[in-house]
């Protein structure tokens, strides 16, 4: 069971993350959402504006059957938002192992992602705290005003 600070501890370690990776696609990083828990009406997430406008988001989530998915070798590219900033994020926490978090893994979420691809692609993270206890983030995005790569 998550306890009701979990979220927003994963969540605050995420933020600080992204905001210190000096991504230069990165424009803004910033919260959203009041849930303490995950499930809940107003989900709690961090949302990451791109300087192409386009925008992603990774939120407290209740998802069930995830599958762990293994980091891919290349990054998404930007058209593919949500898939992109989890391996980010992934791969900003492999680097800053925060004392906070025990693990993390990139999960694929059953009827998500491109046809083909359900269940199979980077749209999740299984975070595993310190304490053993663990929360879903799940990831979402809104393209750019224009197309990208």
């Amino acid at each position: 069971m998550t306890s009701l600070v979990r979220l927003a501890e994963v969540l605050d370690v995420i933020e600080q993350q992204l905001t210190g990776s000096d991504d230069p696609e990165i424009a803004v990083v910033g919260r959203y959402g009041t849930d303490q828990v995950a499930g809940g009406p107003s989900p709690s997430g961090v949302r990451v504006r791109y300087s192409s406008g386009a925008e992603a988001y990774l939120w407290g989530a209740v998802w069930p059957g995830e599958n762990p998915v293994p980091m891919p070798d290349e990054l998404p590219g930007r058209a593919r938002r949500a898939e992109r900033l989890t391996v980010s994020v992934c791969r900003l926490l492999d680097a800053a192992r925060p004392a906070a978090l025990g693990s993390w893994q990139l999960v694929g979420l059953p009827d998500l992602g491109p046809v083909g691809e359900r269940g199979k692609a980077p749209l999740g993270i299984r975070i595993v705290g310190a304490d053993g206890t663990s929360v879903l983030l799940r990831a979402t995005a809104a393209g750019a005003p224009m197309p990208e790569d």
